[in-house]
């Protein structure tokens, strides 16, 4: 399928059935309590802990969405709270299995540029000096700081963006084999981004992007509603999100035979 067809199929197919979209809505709506300011510490704990909960059923959906996008049907999948809970557990671990890897790369770039021995330095003065620090702070210091600072954050986002194309192979290889050890298999996971093709995965993720960023600028607008504005936008956007991102990386990577 070309992108075009991957994309025009995933808009559409959140309607083919409104009640399976309405109940996710409901979940949606559900793991987004724990972010309301109630004024009520023990109240909000419980809130977010159900949020928890309904979190990792909305994340295990994803993945027999992304399921039945892989052998192309049509249908949107029926709700197995259990299985979803415990997919969605297993995607939890996928995902600490491929963000883990950048994260410690990125550490160990701002050790080696510098830049927490400028952080450190930058703070010696602070407490030295008080709020006019800045003025008193050498140029080489600052210096090396932005540059330090900008070597981790660029390589960061480089390595951010590679494992999240190879995190959505994960996905679609837990999906596809119901396995937790296929689905971190990071090597196998690049295997199938080149089997997929890198351009063209590099242009579903540049596509969904743009998509997503319309929707969430709209999102902004029902989210500013007082008190239910919020709860609307999980209900509507949240989930309309899920099944587009979903239902298009199983279908692109539905190519792999």
């Amino acid at each position: 399928m070309s992108l075009t067809e991957i994309f025009n199929d995933a808009l559409k197919y959140p309607f083919s059935d409104m009640t399976k979209f309405c109940i996710l809505g409901v979940i949606m709506v559900i793991s987004s309590l724990g972010s309301l300011e109630l004024g009520n510490e023990i109240i909000s704990s419980v809130l977010g802990l159900i949020g928890v909960i309904a979190s990792l059923i909305t994340l295990g959906y994803g993945v027999s969405v992304v399921k039945n996008a892989i052998i192309k049907s049509d249908e949107i999948p029926d709700f197995d709270l259990q299985t979803n809970i415990v997919d969605g557990l297993k995607m939890a671990v996928i995902s600490i299995v491929y963000y883990i890897i950048p994260f410690v790369i990125a550490v160990i770039v701002a050790f080696a540029s510098g830049f927490f021995n400028q952080i450190v330095e930058i703070a010696t003065y602070a407490s030295q000096y008080g709020p006019n620090f800045v003025n008193v702070i050498p140029e080489d210091v600052m210096l090396s700081l932005v540059s330090s600072a900008a070597i981790t954050i660029i390589i960061g986002i480089i390595l951010f963006v590679i494992f999240t194309l190879l995190f959505y192979m994960g996905l679609c290889r837990f999906a596809k084999y119901n396995s937790l050890s296929e689905g971190a298999d990071i090597p196998e996971a690049a295997r199938d981004l080149a089997r997929i093709g890198i351009g063209k995965v590099i242009g579903w993720m540049i596509l969904l992007f743009v998509i997503i960023a319309v929707i969430t600028f709209i999102e902004m607008f029902i989210s500013s509603i007082p008190y239910v504005g919020i709860l609307i936008s999980a209900f509507l956007i949240s989930t309309y999100n899920l099944f587009i991102v979903y239902r298009s990386v199983g279908l692109l990577y539905s190519a792999i035979e």
